[in-house]
């Protein structure tokens, strides 16, 4: 199996979306009730913004065999601190080192920028992987509103 990592373009947008749909309906609906997949699975996902992001912040993508199966999104919030504001994997991706290989990769470009926190918002399913890099839970479960439906999430934040 091939695996790549590498910055996003535009043209990978609709590729990022079905990775990320694909990941909460087929990984993270363990840890969540249907209806709870169905608000978040189900939003109105648009490439547009995903140019947008691809344009503003740091969006890598993972390849399995030439396809895309996954990314990793980092923002910097300040001078200080950056944000993990997303990490799915497709299935096809789960268990081969692309999650290990994205986070690397958003942890090294924090750094090289100066950063000296990594904050994100785990779902239920990703909190022990972020544990194995040394993030800690800040408070108790958030949650995000979705479609009328609140999605439980982990505040987590890491020094680096």
């Amino acid at each position: 199996m091939m695996i790549n990592v590498r910055r996003a373009l535009h043209s990978d947008a609709q590729n990022i979306i079905d990775s990320h749909v694909r990941s909460i309906r087929e990984i993270c609906f363990k840890d969540y009730t249907p209806e709870q997949i169905e608000a978040w699975a189900g939003r109105k996902f648009k490439p547009e913004l995903w140019w947008q992001t691809i344009d503003r912040d740091y969006v890598w993508v993972v390849e399995v065999n030439s396809q895309v199966r996954g990314f990793a999104h980092l923002a910097f919030m300040d001078k200080d601190t950056a944000e993990v504001l997303g990490l799915y994997l497709a299935p096809e991706a789960k268990g081969l080192g692309a999650g290990k290989t994205l986070f690397n990769i958003l942890r090294s470009e924090a750094k090289s920028q100066g950063v000296k926190k990594l904050q994100l918002h785990a779902t239920l399913t990703a909190k022990t992987f972020y544990e194995t890099f040394g993030f800690i839970q800040t408070a108790g479960l958030d949650s995000v509103e979705m479609r009328g439906v609140d999605i439980p999430c982990v505040p987590m934040e890491a020094i680096l």
